[in-house]
């Protein structure tokens, strides 16, 4: 489904403008690398002094894939349980993105959904607690725009130190190694 349907698409610029904010924004997290969603979710939690607890929630097709709930002790980041890691990654990735870029609301709900959530609740409570704040186009694009940060820098490794220089006597060896796999067969 397009988020932006019947209304303008942002342009380039505004998008180079939110990945430059995306990027900013994630390089203040401190968070080190190499990470995994684990780490991630584990960091932030410490660095904002709040719980963030995965719940895995099979959603359906109809459903949003994922969405987190801002509580007064903690953040609750629930995602679709029945797909592939990948996915559940991205899906995860984004609703910490709302997090990271201070967004306090949540996707709408049903009440099939508010029952799993809070089955001691009346669904219709529940689901007008979540329907408080309805996300906008701007909003998640700058979610999405963020996740996919997240997801880059997942998968970024710090760069190595430099080897140090062989010895004389390996650089030897290694001059030897090379001319014998040389195409030429070292010239002999």
């Amino acid at each position: 489904m397009n988020a932006f349907a019947g209304r303008t698409k942002p342009g380039t610029r505004h998008i180079r403008r939110l990945l430059r904010q995306c990027e900013t924004r994630f390089a203040e997290w401190r968070m080190p690398a190499p990470f995994d969603i684990t780490a991630l979710v584990e960091h932030l939690s410490r660095r904002r002094c709040r719980p963030i607890h995965l719940v895995p929630l099979a959603l359906g097709a109809t459903q949003p894939s994922g969405f987190s709930l801002l509580l007064p002790a903690m953040d609750v980041v629930i995602y679709e349980a029945d797909t592939g890691r990948t996915h559940q990654e991205h899906i995860i990735a984004h609703e910490l993105a709302h997090i990271m870029c201070g967004h306090t609301s949540t996707t709408p709900v049903d009440e099939e959904v508010a029952r799993l959530l809070f089955p001691n609740l009346d669904p219709g409570l529940v689901r007008d607690m979540l329907n408080r704040a309805d996300c906008g186009d701007e909003l998640e694009l700058e979610a999405e725009i963020m996740a996919s940060v997240i997801l880059r820098r997942m998968h970024v490794r710090p760069e190595r130190a430099a080897a140090p220089a062989p010895s004389p006597g390996a650089r030897e060896v290694l001059d030897r190694l090379a001319k014998s796999f040389s195409s030429n067969g070292g010239g002999q």
